[in-house]
C-alpha cells in the first residue's frame, strides 16, 4: 500500500521576490509539517522550465538542502506538462519496491522570471523542437486547430466552447490557492483578446509561478493518511496531431481511462488537464464522461459541477483558473484530490468523496499519465 500522508501548497501567482528554490522549499516544509515528519528517504523534484528560466541543474539536490533534508537521496524529473505525475509515478515505484519508506515529491516552476514572450518561447519546446516549435507553431495554435475541427465536426458553437472556462472560474474563485479567483460570464470569452482563432485569452491558462508537494509513505503504520494510491498508469502517444488518424482523439488518455477508470461514473472527483478550453472538452470525452462531441452539452446541462450529475471535475479551477506552473501542476492536482478525499479541500468540495482520478498529458498528447486515489 502507498499512501499520501501530507500536502503543501503555495498559492499560484506572480512570486517575483521568490526563487524557484524558495517556492519549492516552502511547499516541501508545508508538506512535511502536514505529514508530521521531519525526514524522508527520497526527494523527487518535478520541474519543466526551471533550468531555462532560472538556470540550475540537479535542482532536487538544492531543494532537498534548502528544506533541511540533507541525508535524503534525490532526483529531478522532467516530462513536460506531465512532469508532476511522472515524479509521483517514480515515487510509487520506489515505495513499492522497498527502496524507500517515505518520499517527498515537489513540483515547482516559475513562468514570470522573464517577460511573457520568452516564457512562451520556452513553452513551445513542449512540442517538437525540429518541426512545430521550430516553425513557431505553439501551444495555442495547435489547440486552435483542434478547436476549429471540433466545432466543425460536431456543430458546436463558440458560445458552447465558452462554458468550460466559465465553469473553471466558478470553481477557482473558491480556491485560495488559485491564481484567477473571479467568475466570468461565458459571453465574455469570445470577446476577449484573440490568441489563435477561435481561442481567446479567456480560453487559456495564465502564466504564473507555483510549487506543490506531497509526502508518500509505503505503509499505514504512521497513523492517519489522507488518501491511498490505488493505481498508476502511463501510456505513450504520438507527438503530433499531424501523425494521428483523428486529431480530436486523445488516444493515450483513452487508454489511461480504460486502465484506471473503466466505470467513470464511480468517480467522485476528477482533476484533468485543460490548458485550453478545447482540452477540457476532449478530456471529458476521452475519459468516457461524455460522448464524442457532447461534452459542452453536458456542461450546459449542469453536469460536473456542484449539484450536477457525474463526478465533480476540476474543483480546483483547473489549469484555466488555478493556473498551470507546468512542472508543479500535476502535483497540485494530486494534493487537491487527496484533500478532497480527506474532506479538507478549502474550496469547492465533494462531501464524502471516496475515489478520485488525476490525469495529465504533455502538449498534444505525446504521453499521458494517470493516478487513481481512494480513501485510506
Amino acid at each position: 500500500m502507498v499512501y499520501i500522508s501530507g500536502v503543501g501548497l503555495v498559492p499560484v501567482g506572480r512570486h517575483y521576490s521568490k526563487s524557484v528554490r524558495d517556492l519549492a522549499a516552502e511547499a516541501a516544509e508545508k508538506a512535511l509539517s502536514s505529514a508530521g515528519i521531519d525526514s524522508v528517504d527520497y526527494v523527487i523534484v518535478a520541474s519543466s522550465l526551471s533550468y531555462l528560466q532560472e538556470p540550475q541543474l540537479d535542482l532536487a539536490s538544492y531543494v532537498a538542502s534548502d528544506a533541511g533534508l540533507t541525508t535524503a537521496r534525490r532526483m529531478t524529473v522532467e516530462t513536460g506538462e506531465s512532469s508532476g505525475l511522472a515524479a509521483v509515478e517514480a515515487a510509487v515505484a520506489l515505495l513499492r519496491s522497498g527502496l524507500a519508506k517515505k518520499v517527498l515529491v515537489v513540483g515547482v516552476d516559475k513562468l514570470t522570471e522573464h517577460v511573457s514572450s520568452l516564457a512562451y518561447e520556452d513553452l513551445q519546446l513542449i512540442y517538437d523542437s525540429e518541426s512545430e516549435a521550430f516553425y513557431n507553431i505553439g501551444h495555442a495554435s495547435v489547440a486552435a486547430i483542434q478547436a476549429r475541427l471540433y466545432m466543425a465536426r460536431y456543430g458546436v458553437g463558440r458560445d458552447q466552447l465558452s462554458l468550460w472556462p466559465a465553469m473553471m472560474h466558478a470553481h477557482g474563485k473558491e480556491n485560495p490557492y488559485a491564481m484567477l479567483r473571479f467568475a466570468i460570464d461565458p459571453s465574455r470569452v469570445a470577446k476577449a483578446l484573440p490568441l489563435a482563432e477561435p481561442l481567446t485569452l479567456l480560453d487559456a491558462y495564465p502564466l504564473g509561478d507555483g510549487a506543490a508537494a506531497v509526502v508518500l509513505m509505503a505503509d499505514d503504520q504512521h497513523g492517519d493518511h489522507m488518501a491511498r494510491i490505488a493505481a498508476t498508469a502511463s501510456v505513450p502517444g504520438l507527438p503530433s496531431i499531424a501523425l494521428r488518424d483523428d486529431p480530436l482523439r486523445l488516444e493515450a488518455l483513452e487508454a489511461i481511462a480504460r486502465q484506471l477508470a473503466p466505470q467513470p461514473d464511480a468517480l467522485d472527483v476528477v482533476e484533468l488537464h485543460d490548458p485550453f478550453s478545447i482540452y477540457g472538452l476532449l478530456s471529458l470525452e476521452a475519459l468516457g464522461l461524455a460522448p464524442p462531441g457532447k461534452a459542452a452539452e453536458a456542461i450546459a446541462e449542469g453536469k460536473f459541477t456542484v449539484g450536477g450529475e457525474g463526478p465533480l471535475v476540476n474543483p480546483s479551477g483547473g489549469l484555466k483558473a488555478r493556473g498551470h506552473p507546468v512542472g508543479a501542476t500535476d502535483v497540485y492536482k494530486v494534493a487537491e484530490v487527496a484533500l478532497q478525499l480527506a474532506g479538507e479541500f478549502p474550496g469547492v468540495r465533494v462531501e464524502g468523496a471516496r475515489r478520485g482520478l488525476v490525469v495529465s498529458f504533455n502538449g498534444p498528447g505525446s504521453q499521458a499519465r494517470g493516478l487513481l486515489l481512494e480513501s485510506p
